[in-house]
């Protein structure tokens, strides 16, 4: 059995390689779908092969309308050229919609065609499925809900300090926002939110590349005593010194399906802040995550101390057990059965 990932691997997201990596232990062959050399491409594929998708708005989308039009209509020629040769389709919906959506209503009407062309849907819990269903119009028996793997020992340790180089002690509390700062992140929520109620012995890390209307925000902040604004992408290897050196990962975002920065800090065992909703039910357990109520004015001001306090309880939430439905063997084995029919 042949598949052909689009994408095999990824710069900015070990998602990709893990999942390629796993998939390849378990016997499948994985070649490599570039993003843009799609339709130089399609002609390897044979029938009998299976095309996975996942990130496949770059094929289509453009912020002029005809274009957007144009590109949509190539990409499902492209689609119809693949089903025409037995070629099996599987979209990985990692998002309900993309967060840069130009053009909300042509965007719905090329997510349902895509839909329909697939043979298959994977999804990462059952919240997401159920919103696809309703979303798209799409039939039960056509989803398959396979869990977004863990990031155990992916990220290694280099022994960066950043509590002496941020000049924090190490008995003061610390929150961080980790990943690209958008605006759908919420990050003006959470300093808004940090502002009132920290202390001396209390810091917030905003640390991620923040985009031109965030920088823009960011630059006209004015109490950012407390605050350190590292804006600029985190490589790789100085994650793990990052997350280790914080109490409190903080993640505000105004929009969640699966948070890859929620299972990042899960894999390093670290306390979550987030707004309520259904992934944090279908991949969590107690005092894994202190939620709050978005629509509440002072919900995130409360989630903030209830952390801390949560904190110096000194909890000993089930993290192996979690972790372990996590694997990326057990990950691997769910989609081979779906590529397979087994569902």
């Amino acid at each position: 059995m042949k598949v052909w990932m689009w994408p095999r691997s990824s710069e900015l997201n070990f998602y990709n390689d893990l999942l390629t990596n796993s998939l390849c232990g378990a016997g499948l062959d994985i070649m490599d779908l570039k993003h843009g050399k799609l339709m130089l491409q399609v002609g390897q594929v044979k029938p009998g092969d299976i095309v996975h998708i996942h990130w496949m708005h770059h094929a289509y989308q453009n912020r002029n309308p005809l274009l957007f039009i144009v590109k949509s209509f190539i990409f499902t020629l492209t689609m119809l050229y693949l089903k025409l040769r037995k070629v099996q389709l599987i979209w990985t919906i990692h998002n309900l919609y993309p967060h840069n959506a130009q053009h909300q209503r042509m965007e719905h009407v090329m997510r349902t065609l895509i839909c329909r062309f697939c043979s298959k849907l994977i999804v990462a819990s059952d919240s997401i499925k159920r919103k696809v269903m309703i979303e798209f119009n799409v039939p039960d028996s056509k989803l398959f809900v396979v869990k977004h793997g863990h990031y155990v020992g992916v990220y290694k340790p280099k022994g960066i300090d950043f509590r002496r180089i941020y000049n924090i002690s190490e008995d003061a509390d610390v929150y961080l926002f980790l990943g690209a700062i958008k605006s759908y992140k919420g990050v003006e929520d959470l300093i808004e939110a940090f502002n009132a109620v920290k202390t001396k012995q209390s810091y917030l890390i905003v640390a991620g590349k923040a985009d031109q209307e965030m920088q823009s925000y960011l630059k006209d902040v004015k109490d950012i005593e407390n605050i350190i604004l590292e804006l600029r992408f985190i490589p790789n290897e100085e994650v793990a010194d990052l997350i280790s050196a914080v109490d409190v990962m903080v993640m505000p975002y105004k929009e969640i399906t699966t948070s890859g920065t929620a299972i990042l800090g899960l894999s390093f065992k670290t306390l979550i802040i987030m707004p309520n909703n259904d992934f944090i039910d279908e991949y969590f357990r107690e005092n894994m995550v202190v939620r709050y109520d978005p629509t509440d004015d002072n919900g995130l001001n409360k989630a903030l101390k209830a952390a801390l306090h949560l904190k110096k309880e000194k909890k000993s939430p089930q993290y192996e057990e979690v972790l372990k439905e996590l694997e990326w063997s057990t990950i691997a084995q769910k989609v081979k059965n779906v590529y397979q029919g087994w569902g």
